[in-house]
């Protein structure tokens, strides 16, 4: 595989971490989203992702940071990428969203007004991956350009030492994202090490790889109809276990679907704006008096991935708000004379 082509599988798993993403947010945490109670078959759902959805986005990150990561002596314009693909929309998307569900009518999330203006500080949303993956990226960044993770034993030792801080009591204060950060930096460092050894893993797991992960769900999805309080630990070492082993299930299936590896391009902008348009439209049918929960669950998620599709579109079109909003470089145009050689070439 070339180290900067795109793998469909890749790009299906990313497709696939927006759908239980989005599903999730719709379902939402137990009085949050559609307020559904524990019996509910929906919660059940929403409950036995937990040890998946944010790992496999994680694990996806890792993946594709060891197709592009950063070589020589250019981490300063490493750090400045970073800074504008995860900071700015940061603080162009993530706090007014913050702000806006501060001051917003009929929200299930009680947020005040000065947490909202510190959220890029102390997390309050979804953002929270936004500067964990921040702290990732700069950590693995910083031994990666001092030279410290060139063989698979490194990344075999950066991997043990993840895993021992995840299984360390959390920060009183979640500052900038560290608990997230610390939370995630296994499943990345995993993804790292699945890119260097993506081949032998197909080879070896490739029939039960999907076997796995199938026993896997059918596990969670029955321990959380007994008791939920034995599956929403996510700090937990079967939650790592589970965790570690559902990525490397999912990347041994060697799976694609189309529908899937199109929505995995516009992952980012699924990830940033999918709970403004899903909230909207259960505002909206709760509006029209619709209570149903399989109606409200399958328009929250058809908006939910939709409604950013369409804006990604939108925003692309223009450099500010590309960059501003989805954190892309800005694109220069070409000067007339310059386009007219192109199209006459």
């Amino acid at each position: 595989m070339s180290s900067k082509k795109k793998s469909l599988e890749i790009e299906t798993l990313r497709g696939l971490a927006c759908l239980l993403l989005v599903l999730y947010h719709v379902i939402g945490p137990l009085g949050g989203g559609l307020k559904m109670d524990v019996g509910s078959p929906f919660r059940v759902i929403a409950d036995s992702m937990v040890y998946v959805r944010m790992p496999l986005f994680t694990f996806i990150s890792g993946y594709i940071y060891s197709l592009y990561k950063i070589r020589g002596n250019d981490f300063q314009a490493y750090v400045s990428g970073k800074v504008r693909r995860l900071i700015v929309p940061l603080f162009c998307v993530g706090v007014p969203f913050s702000v806006l569900q501060a001051v917003g009518p009929g929200v299930n999330k009680d947020v005040g007004v000065i947490d909202a203006l510190l959220s890029f500080y102390v997390p309050v949303n979804h953002f929270w991956f936004l500067q964990a993956v921040f702290i990732i990226f700069m950590f693995v960044g910083l031994l990666e350009w001092r030279e410290l993770l060139q063989t698979m034993t490194r990344q075999y030792l950066l991997l043990a030492f993840a895993a021992g801080v995840f299984l360390l009591p959390p920060f009183a204060v979640d500052a900038f994202g560290i608990n997230g950060a610390v939370y995630l930096l296994p499943f990345f460092v995993l993804g790292m090490i699945g890119h260097e050894k993506v081949t032998e893993i197909r080879q070896t797991f490739r029939v039960i790889g999907p076997v796995v992960f199938v026993v896997i769900s059918l596990v969670l999805l029955y321990v959380a109809t007994l008791d939920r309080g034995l599956i929403v630990d996510r700090r937990s070492l079967v939650g790592l276990l589970v965790g570690c082993v559902s990525c490397m299930a999912l990347l041994s299936s060697n799976l694609q679907a189309r529908w899937l590896i199109w929505l995995g391009g516009y992952s980012y902008a699924i990830f940033l704006f999918h709970v403004l348009f899903a909230a909207t439209s259960r505002a909206v049918l709760g509006r029209l008096g619709v209570n149903e929960d399989a109606v409200l669950v399958l328009s929250g998620v058809v908006c939910g991935l939709l409604g950013p599709v369409v804006l990604s579109n939108i925003f692309s079109r223009f450099s500010l708000t590309s960059v501003l909003f989805l954190g892309e470089r800005a694109t220069r145009k070409k000067p007339p004379a310059a386009v007219a050689s192109v199209a006459q070439s």
